[in-house]
């Protein structure tokens, strides 16, 4: 591993200095988030973080030899959501033409390479197999995941902290089962991801985001982490079962599900916008954004965690079927009845929020 770290290193201080180059050019490209009812963050915040990951994942990636990146047709594909993100940041695109762009762009990313999830099991589990859906379901698993993603870039450091601890779960696990070449070529992007995360978390010296991602950036991100499951899950190069790997980005998918459901109970469009995500009432709850973004990326990491173990341990894909089925009954009761009784410790003011002004903690953008 140590033999890639110029390239990695590249791509952290590339997207570090795109960033800070493109933050110039954000107002006049009209590539700016604006405060409104939904989104508390205070006055007109750059949304280039994803246009700064892509060319750094891009020529980080390069630099390694041919074996050890994306085909071409993955860099095309994530491309173009990229683009169909950049658009929707500067002109808010309508539901059904981007989710027909998103379909496009993911059949771009896998098809022309056959990267399908074949079996939601192991090699051996015939009862799990996709057969004729595979390429359908691959599909449908990566925009999911690209749009799970962009509902849940929603405070600072949290779609990129969720899609950092993925890509490194996801990259420890092939190394422990000791397919290191099939974990190279996504480390380009977990390190974009860090060089990002330099502007967007929270931490001592920055009291909030200076950058957002933008939907270029949660879709780049949350299509990435679904490419690199199904290139794991699937083919001659199956690193683990799809279920095990799962657990790498669970929270997302079960967060999404789970809003979709409560909509449509709702009478409302499954893609409306609305404060009841996760981090939405855990903030309006009483929780500081940094507390809250911390407690979901721990969350996501822990569940992580339970797919490296099962992964390595090769425990029974059932069983981790059944333990995703508990995590989504945990957060549905979470969300419906935990709102009005979160814990006065949970709840109290954290030392680097208590300066900060009250509509300053929720921010973002996510659907």
């Amino acid at each position: 591993m140590t033999s890639y770290a110029p390239q990695l290193l590249n791509a952290f201080l590339l997207t570090v200095v795109l960033v800070a180059a493109l933050r110039a050019a954000a107002v006049p490209l009209g590539l700016v988030d604006r405060p409104d009812e939904r989104k508390r963050h205070i006055g007109q915040v750059p949304l280039v973080g994803g246009l700064a990951m892509f060319p750094a994942f891009v020529v980080a990636s390069l630099s390694l030899g041919p074996d050890l990146r994306v085909p071409w047709s993955a860099f095309a594909g994530f491309a173009a959501f990229v683009a169909i993100g950049a658009v929707d940041d500067r002109i808010s695109l309508r539901a059904a033409p981007r989710l027909l762009m998103q379909f496009a762009a993911a059949a771009l990313a896998i098809a022309p390479a056959h990267i399908v999830v074949e079996s939601l099991g192991g090699a051996s589990d015939a009862g799990l197999a996709l057969g004729a859906l595979a390429l359908p379901f691959t599909l449908v698993f990566v925009v999911g995941l690209a749009n799970a993603f962009n509902m849940a870039d929603g405070l600072d450091g949290l779609a990129g902290g969720v899609a950092a601890g993925a890509l490194f779960w996801l990259a420890i696990t092939a190394m422990a089962l000791e397919r290191t070449a099939a974990a190279i070529p996504l480390l380009p992007l977990l390190f974009a991801v860090l060089g990002f995360l330099v502007f967007n978390l929270r931490h001592r010296w920055r009291a909030r985001a200076s950058v957002f991602m933008g939907d270029a950036g949660s879709l780049l991100l949350g299509a990435g982490v679904a490419y690199f499951v199904a290139t794991f899950a699937g083919g001659e190069g199956r690193v683990a079962s799809f279920v095990a790997l799962l657990w790498t980005c669970a929270l997302p998918i079960v967060e999404t599900l789970s809003l979709i459901v409560r909509r449509l109970g709702a009478r409302r469009s499954p893609m409306a916008a609305d404060r009841r995500h996760l981090h939405h009432i855990l903030v309006d709850g009483g929780v500081p954004a940094g507390r809250a973004t911390a407690l979901i990326v721990g969350a996501s990491l822990a569940l992580g965690a339970v797919g490296f173990v099962g992964a390595v341990a090769q425990i029974a894909d059932g069983a981790l079927l059944a333990g995703l089925a508990a995590v989504a009954v945990a957060h549905s009761l979470f969300v419906v009845y935990a709102p009005q009784r979160l814990p006065a410790w949970l709840a109290r003011p954290a030392r680097d929020d208590a300066a900060l002004p009250s509509r300053a903690p929720a921010n973002q953008q996510g659907v």
